[in-house]
């Protein structure tokens, strides 16, 4: 058997065995497709960024368990995955069919009002000093959704204490104060990160099928990327 047959054999051994090992999304990394483009957030980092063209293509096929060995080594290469047994599936929000903004929130009581307007604060300062990563962390709140009654009051005092401030790009630290009240009083609720193209992120709050923090027609034309529950 000639050297270079024994070279061409061994090369196929090891591509073999590469395309045999398990290998999943890294840890921190969420993306949704649009279209033939994947649009990543990295959690650790808290940047957004961009995968098209053959990028793109391994990705998908990674994601229909069809990867070639080149495709692997690329997402390898890139940071995208990594060596490991596939991890469950993401959770993911319902899509949503209403909205407690569809009829007028009413007037907040003051306490709620001063909690969401210190809850706010609180979630901006928490967003300059930390990873997403860290913020967007599972809630340790069990439950099956809660009654929409018992949001209502909440859902007010947060849009109305949105009014005392500038609240362009806000809608992260909004979520997060808004799920940090309905935690102190044992309510869950997912946070949901959504993107489109030409890009925007937005950060809504939903309970079940229903929207906590927004119009229905605000979050309509989002992808989900990140359901945190």
């Amino acid at each position: 058997m000639g050297v270079r047959h024994r070279q061409r054999c061994r090369t196929h051994a090891l591509v073999e065995l590469f395309r045999m090992t398990d290998h999943r999304l890294r840890p921190g990394l969420s993306y949704c497709m649009i279209g033939s483009r994947a649009i990543f957030l990295d959690l650790a980092a808290s940047r957004y960024f961009l995968l098209e063209g053959a990028g793109a293509e391994h990705l998908a096929a990674f994601a229909e368990g069809t990867s070639s060995a080149d495709g692997l080594a690329w997402l390898l290469e890139q940071g995208l995955i990594e060596p490991g047994a596939s991890q469950a599936a993401r959770v993911s929000a319902p899509s949503p069919v209403a909205s407690l903004h569809d009829r007028h929130l009413g007037t907040p009581k003051p306490w709620l009002l001063l909690e969401a307007i210190a809850g706010q604060s609180c979630a901006r300062r928490s967003l300059a000093h930390h990873s997403l990563g860290a913020l967007l962390e599972a809630s340790a709140v069990p439950g099956a959704d809660a009654d929409p009654v018992q949001l209502r009051p909440i859902a007010a005092a947060i849009e109305r204490a949105s009014r005392y401030r500038d609240a362009t790009d806000q809608c992260l630290a909004r979520g997060l104060a808004m799920r940090a009240m309905l935690a102190r009083r044992g309510l869950s609720a997912d946070v949901v990160i959504g993107v489109m193209l030409p890009f925007a992120a937005h950060c809504w709050i939903q309970s079940g099928t229903t929207v906590l923090s927004d119009p229905l027609d605000r979050i309509a034309n989002f992808t989900p990327l990140l359901t945190v529950r």
